[in-house]
């Protein structure tokens, strides 16, 4: 017969297996310089207070932009990118304009770790292997815009070619990346993977006009906005199964002794 101390020993395994995958989840890890908590990945994120993007007036035309990651989960760079910034680059074709609204459609949005950022310079946001790609998800028209999209803006002050400000939203899948597999939980609408909102201004004075994000090509609105997932991801499977195997064993010596007390 099983003594209760042997019992004590089996909980206890099992609660420290158990423990053990609880805190696994908790641990930051790094992947490509980037610090983060896995289990902390889906609150709100990605969250920029300056990037920089092209003016559009006309379907057809290609919105461009860059910018740094200001904020990730409620951490400064200095903790999340300690010695490099996070960075990104964007582009969104114009589907539609109907006076001060813009649809969008297609939509690539990329991260990048470089060493430095410049934001007088969108080729120093580009770096050679993207830490998370994103790809714009269409869906139906939301109320009051005419067509589906990616991406939907509204101009509240000034004109499309030239607001003084505006907002937009939209949504992205995970497409690739060195963290691709972090974020990818087709959690928001529709199953897409993030929700993207936006806020615009002129940047009066500062027109930006350099390349490579497009040779010539100026950038005099800035911006800021956030990334938006899920609360919480689910556990990785290895850690559920290591659970598992806790409380299997102690399910086990739990039966077997009631087997022996029967004797």
């Amino acid at each position: 017969m099983l003594k209760k101390k042997s019992i004590g020993i089996a909980l206890a395994c099992a609660l420290a297996l158990g423990a053990w995958s609880e805190s696994t989840l908790a641990t930051p890890i790094n992947v490509g310089g980037i610090h983060f908590d896995p289990s902390q990945t889906f609150n709100p994120i990605f969250q920029a207070t300056n990037f920089r993007e092209t003016s559009v007036t006309t379907a057809g035309e290609t919105l461009l932009g860059y910018g740094m990651v200001t904020n990730l989960n409620n951490e400064s760079p200095s903790v999340f990118c300690p010695g490099c910034d996070f960075t990104f680059t964007f582009t969104y074709n114009v589907k539609q304009v109907n006076g001060l609204q813009v649809v969008f459609d297609g939509g690539a949005l990329n991260f990048y770790v470089v060493s430095s950022f410049d934001v007088n310079n969108p080729s120093s946001a580009m770096g050679t292997t993207p830490w998370l790609m994103l790809t714009g998800h269409n869906i139906p028209p939301p109320v009051s815009f005419l067509t589906n999209g990616t991406l939907f803006s509204t101009v509240f002050s000034g004109t499309v070619g030239n607001p003084t400000g505006a907002s937009g939203f939209g949504y992205l899948d995970v497409g690739g990346g060195l963290a691709g597999h972090y974020f990818d939980t087709n959690g928001q609408l529709d199953g897409s993977d993030f929700f993207l909102n936006s806020s615009f201004q002129v940047a009066t004075g500062n027109n930006i006009c350099t390349g490579p994000l497009g040779t010539g090509t100026c950038y005099p609105i800035a911006g800021q906005g956030g990334l938006t997932g899920l609360a919480k991801p689910l556990p990785e499977p290895g850690e559920i199964s290591l659970l598992g195997v806790g409380l299997g064993i102690l399910g086990f010596m739990l039966r077997r002794r009631s087997k022996e007390a029967k004797k």
